[in-house]
């Protein structure tokens, strides 16, 4: 309204200054071209340019309002810098309310201003993160389809947007399939490579992961400390998964070999080699795996894990845990182990006091559910039934995954 009261005026005063100017003397103009003259006063042409001009700018809003067959658009003759800079302020409003968390009204904003931006890619990529928010699958996908069509060049980043999205929607299986075309398309990207990182890490895919380690550290898409984890966790199926049906226990040593010193130092790999060296009865082995691994650090679970071993001479066992006694007389798990290295020895009385130590020292639960348990049964085979069944019921009472109340016979 103001701005009509202002046109209104400027117009009251050229009105004004011709009539002053022209008032005395009207002028004279003479246009001529072939055969063709017109005279007339410089008066009556001012208003007929003037009457032109208000009536083709009165058939061009007739136009752009109607806007037949949609040949005509209102941003892109007059007007276009105001009406991008109003959709420009909309868009970054809806950029705002989606960082707050607005999701439905952030996408609205950012969908119906998109045309009229100069990015238009980047509204629809921030929409398909709002309609994600929303769990709205077609207007994602809506949003991204647009976004590649509004972009100046193919832009493989707005598939890795999409792989993305697949996979925070849990689905994991189309994510990998983009990302590994995307790989294809536009090899070393370290998003993509970490993209697939995170999936087989998520699928426990280890030979898939194993296959791209060399592309993850040369592109620096993860440090030392985690390259170190990956390989260790690698390390770890693969010994886990040697079985007697696939070479046993000279295939479990080939694996075992073909480490690296650092991951054999490690306590995660020593604990699934001792397991798997037990599993194919190589307890001699076992035994000079666990003593080397304790002489450089100490672990309470290689120490726990020394009481399953059996060896022709169980004396050696016995004198290489009590070398370490003097030095941690109150380690529980130490304790428990010891006691079954003197059962192995056939110490009763030692084995009992071992057990009843563990016991003292134990601050872990499942720890002293064992240490109650095998208390329980050297107290029974020596004849003490009542102290035995009160260890058993403690055990019991200590167990992670408690009993059900079932009938049990008089």
């Amino acid at each position: 309204m103001i701005r009509i009261y202002v046109y209104s005026l400027v117009a009251l005063a050229i009105g004004a200054w011709l009539y002053l100017v022209l008032g005395d003397d009207p002028g004279y103009v003479l246009l001529s071209f072939g055969t063709w003259s017109v005279e007339t006063t410089l008066v009556a042409l001012v208003l007929f340019i003037l009457l032109l001009a208000v009536v083709a700018w009165g058939i061009w809003k007739l136009i752009s309002l109607l806007n037949p067959l949609g040949l005509f658009r209102g941003d892109a003759w007059f007007g276009a810098g105001r009406r991008r800079k109003a959709a420009a302020a909309e868009s970054e409003e809806g950029l705002r309310l989606m960082l707050l968390g607005h999701w439905q009204d952030a996408y609205k904003l950012l969908v119906e201003h998109a045309a009229r931006t100069d990015t238009p890619a980047f509204n629809f990529l921030a929409a398909s993160l709002c309609a994600w928010q929303r769990g709205d699958d077609a207007s994602r996908n809506y949003c991204l389809e647009q976004a590649a069509r509004h972009s100046h060049k193919p832009n493989p980043g707005i598939k890795a947007v999409k792989a993305l999205l697949e996979f925070r929607s849990g689905k994991t299986e189309q994510s990998l399939a983009i990302l590994l075309a995307l790989d294809k398309e536009v090899p070393g990207s370290p998003y993509v490579l970490s993209m697939l990182k995170t999936i087989y890490l998520s699928v426990n895919d280890w030979d898939k992961l194993d296959a791209i380690l060399p592309q993850l550290e040369r592109h620096k898409v993860v440090n030392n400390g985690e390259l170190h984890q990956i390989r260790e966790k690698i390390a770890g199926y693969r010994l886990a998964s040697v079985t007697a049906g696939n070479g046993g226990a000279p295939a479990l040593q080939r694996q075992w070999e073909e480490l690296d010193k650092k991951l054999r130092r490690s306590e995660e790999i020593t604990l699934i080699y001792l397991d798997k060296l037990l599993e194919f009865s190589r307890h001699e082995e076992a035994l000079s795996q666990a003593s080397s691994f304790l002489k450089h650090q100490w672990s309470d679970s290689v120490v726990l894990k020394t009481g399953y071993i059996e060896t022709p001479e169980p004396g050696s066992l016995l004198m290489l845990l009590e070398k370490w006694v003097k030095s941690r007389p109150s380690n529980a798990p130490l304790m428990l182990s010891l006691g079954r290295a003197s059962l192995r020895n056939r110490l009763w009385g030692k084995a009992r006091e071992y057990f009843e130590s563990a016991l003292r020292f134990s601050k872990s639960t499942p720890l002293s559910a064992e240490a109650n348990a095998e208390l329980a049964r050297l107290l029974d085979h020596m004849g003490e039934h009542a102290q035995a069944a009160a260890h058993y019921s403690k055990a019991m009472a200590q167990l992670d995954a408690k009993l059900p109340n079932l009938p049990m016979p008089d």
